[in-house]
């Protein structure tokens, strides 16, 4: 089962906690990296996929005519018989009725909006561009225009923001009824605004906003079904879940990751050079594609997965589906069965029906708990 992501790059303006691969959007190169990304994606053609995410950066900047050249060929290119869900990434400045309404024409059934808060005060502290109105407003023109699936992000662990803060973030974001909600805690990286001028964010703080979301979330009828995502019954995201199933996807675009054929790899983080990859030198694609044995020739990064790396990629993507788990079988690696007993004794993890799965009160932690099998 392969799922499809594409990468668009491009974005109005750098948000202060942003330490994604992105440009300020420019409608000349735009169009030339739309044609690179369909030369790129020709060389998989015919491969049958069951789920297209188109993420970024911001995908909603490009112009209507861009996002026509990007995605009608697809349904050419690609065995799109039986796709299941199509997911469009998009920021509410960047959003229109227009661009709503070709995206539900060219097949797509799932928008993820970038809201990140609801008070202006917090969205110009994180570097937005939009505000809460302007989303309002965006939601509203998504439902009329038949979007009957929507997530909505947001980030938490804000500067100065307290947990009564977040509440009343919950509360009014509860009212729109989307069907699925992707809440991250504020990671202050390296190389970003908020790094540069000091800002840190509180972990303690930051367990006590994620006990209150799961806690508020499960009254109002959200499955808290992975570790920073919640929906409605049936609304899970199934591309991002088959990322945590360890499933394969194909990556186009500058800075995409890839997970095919047992090769992982990421494609080259720039723009022109991706561009130029494609373009000038298309005729030779064949050449290029049998020394990478099959995959394209953009790649910088590439590692054969074997068996026991499988194991330990399985079991750290595995975990993070918090009612699903994973079977017992998957700890076949004696190390790794060493560390799950371990954890199993200090009940950070748990066994249920020969599944493993994260105890409750330690999902907040689950990146420390995960980072034992990575040393196995």
């Amino acid at each position: 089962m392969s799922g499809l992501y594409i990468h668009i790059p491009f974005c109005k303006q750098k948000c202060f906690y942003c330490n994604f691969f992105s440009v300020k959007y420019d409608i000349v190169l735009a169009d030339q990296y739309i044609n690179a990304l369909i030369k790129h994606a020709e060389q998989f053609n015919n491969e049958k996929i069951h789920s297209i995410y188109i993420g970024g950066g911001t995908p909603s900047v490009l112009s209507l005519k861009q996002i026509q050249a990007l995605l009608e060929p697809l349904s050419d290119i690609f065995d799109l018989s039986e796709i299941y869900e199509f997911t469009f990434e998009l920021n509410p400045e960047s959003s229109s009725k227009e661009k709503l309404s070709l995206l539900k024409k060219l097949g797509v059934n799932r928008l993820s909006i970038g809201l990140q808060s609801v008070e202006d005060k917090s969205l110009k502290l994180l570097g937005r561009a939009h505000n809460f109105k302007i989303f309002c407003d965006v939601y509203d023109t998504a439902r009329k225009e038949d979007f009957n699936n929507i997530n909505i992000d947001l980030i938490y662990g804000l500067p100065n923001q307290t947990v009564k803060d977040w509440e009343e973030v919950l509360e009014k974001v509860s009212i729109f009824n989307s069907e699925h909600l992707s809440l991250y805690p504020l990671s202050v990286e390296e190389n970003t605004f908020f790094c540069k001028n000091g800002i840190a964010a509180n972990d303690d703080i930051q367990r006590d906003m994620y006990d209150k979301a799961v806690k508020m979330l499960a009254d109002k009828g959200y499955y808290h079904y992975e570790v920073s995502n919640w929906a409605k019954k049936h609304k899970e995201s199934f591309h991002n879940t088959n990322y945590w199933r360890n499933l394969e996807y194909i990556g186009l675009g500058a800075g995409a990751a890839g997970y095919f054929e047992r090769i992982r790899y990421k494609n080259i983080a720039n723009i022109e050079k991706y561009i130029n990859l494609f373009l000038p030198f298309w005729e030779t694609k064949k050449q290029y594609s049998k020394q990478y044995g099959g995959l394209s020739f953009s790649e910088t990064e590439k590692e054969y997965i074997d068996d026991r790396l499988y194991e330990t990629e399985t079991i750290i993507l595995g975990l993070r589906l918090l009612n699903e788990g994973l079977d017992i079988n998957c700890f076949n690696n004696p190390k790794h069965n060493i560390v799950l007993l371990n954890c199993l004794k200090n009940k950070t993890l748990k066994k249920q029906n020969n599944r493993i799965m994260f105890s409750k009160e330690y999902i907040f932690v689950s990146n420390q708990i995960i980072s034992q099998f990575l040393d196995n």
